[in-house]
C-alpha cells in the first residue's frame, strides 16, 4: 500500500480514529479530514509516536459547511495529484433541531449532503487515479428510512430517528448511483456498516438519548470491531471489482426494498446535484 492516499473524513475518534490508525500502518498516505483541527495534530502526533514509520497530514474540514467543504477539495488538489481511497466517514445524530451553515437540516446535511458535495468534487482526481475506491460508512438503519423528494427534502426540521435513518438511505441511493456512473472508470464504490458501535455520535442531550445512550455504549461493539469493514472495503484485494454493494462484516448484504427503489434513487440524486450546484457550477452529473 505504499504511496497510496486515502482520505478519511472523522478521523479523530471512533470508528475513523481506529481506520486511520490501521490504514497508516499499512503504508498509506493518511489524510485526516477533520473538523477540530487541534484535535486532528493530536492524533497526527499520536500516530508518530505510537508508530516509526507512518505519513500522515491534517486538514480542516467542517461538512456543515459547503465553503469549508470546497476550501478542503481545492487545498487537497493544490497537495495531491491522486486518491487511491475516499471514506465518507463523518457523520452526526441530532436529538435537537439543528441547521447547517447554508441552512440545510444538520443531520441530513452533514451525513448525506456534505458528504455528496465533497466527493464529487474530488471525483476528478479519484478518477484520474489507477483503481480507486469509495468507501461510505453508512447504516442498516437506512432500511427504515423515507424520503419525500421535494424542494424542502434537505430543509425540514425533522430530527432525531427519523432524520438520521432518512440521511443513511439518501447514502445507500447515492453508493448505488455512484457505482453505475463510474463503473467503467476505475472506481469502485461501496457502503459499509459498522453495526451498533459505542461512540460519542449518541451523546445526547435530551432525556430520551441521556437514557438509550447509556444502553447503546454498553450493548454496542468496540470502534475498533466496528472499523474492520470499512479498513477491508478500503484494502482487500477481494473486492477490488465489487461495486455498489453493502458489506456487514466484511460480507455482502442484501439491500431491503426501500433502497432499491430506483425510480426514488435517482429523484434524490437529481435533487442533490440541482443544490449542490448553486455553490459549485462546475459538477456534473453525468
Amino acid at each position: 500500500m505504499d504511496n497510496k492516499v486515502v482520505v478519511i473524513t472523522g478521523a479523530t475518534s471512533g470508528i475513523g480514529f481506529e481506520m486511520a490508525k490501521e490504514l497508516c500502518t499499512q503504508g498509506f498516505k493518511v489524510v485526516l479530514a477533520c473538523r477540530n483541527l487541534d484535535q486532528g495534530l493530536k492524533v497526527q502526533e499520536e500516530f508518530n509516536n505510537l508508530y516509526a514509520k507512518v505519513d500522515v497530514d491534517v486538514m480542516e474540514i467542517n461538512l456543515a459547511s459547503f465553503s469549508s467543504i470546497k476550501r478542503f477539495a481545492k487545498k487537497f488538489r493544490t497537495k495531491y495529484n491522486k486518491l487511491h481511497v475516499l471514506i465518507n466517514n463523518a457523520g452526526v445524530f441530532c436529538d435537537t433541531a439543528k441547521k447547517t451553515e447554508d441552512g440545510f437540516e444538520m443531520t441530513m446535511g452533514v451525513n448525506y449532503l456534505g458528504t455528496f458535495f465533497l466527493t464529487e468534487l474530488l471525483l476528478p482526481i479519484i478518477i484520474k487515479t489507477a483503481d480507486a475506491r469509495i468507501v461510505n460508512i453508512t447504516s442498516k438503519s437506512a432500511f427504515y428510512g423515507k424520503l419525500k423528494v421535494d424542494d424542502n427534502m434537505f430543509y425540514s426540521n425533522v430530527y432525531g430517528f427519523k432524520a438520521y435513518y432518512a440521511s443513511k438511505l439518501a447514502q445507500i441511493f447515492y453508493t448505488i448511483d455512484l457505482s453505475e456512473r463510474l463503473k467503467d472508470k476505475g472506481v469502485t464504490v461501496n457502503a459499509a456498516c459498522p453495526g451498533r458501535v459505542a461512540t460519542k455520535i449518541w451523546n445526547g442531550k435530551t432525556l430520551m438519548m441521556k437514557f438509550l445512550s447509556p444502553i447503546i455504549t454498553k450493548k454496542g461493539s468496540s470502534p475498533k470491531e466496528g472499523a474492520s469493514t470499512g479498513i477491508f472495503l478500503a484494502t482487500s484485494p477481494r473486492v477490488k471489482d465489487i461495486t455498489g454493494k453493502m458489506f456487514f462484516e466484511k460480507k455482502v448484504i442484501d439491500y431491503s426494498e426501500v433502497c432499491l427503489d430506483n425510480t426514488i434513487r435517482r429523484e434524490v440524486v437529481k435533487l442533490s446535484y440541482k443544490v449542490v450546484k448553486k455553490y459549485e457550477e462546475n459538477l456534473s452529473a453525468g
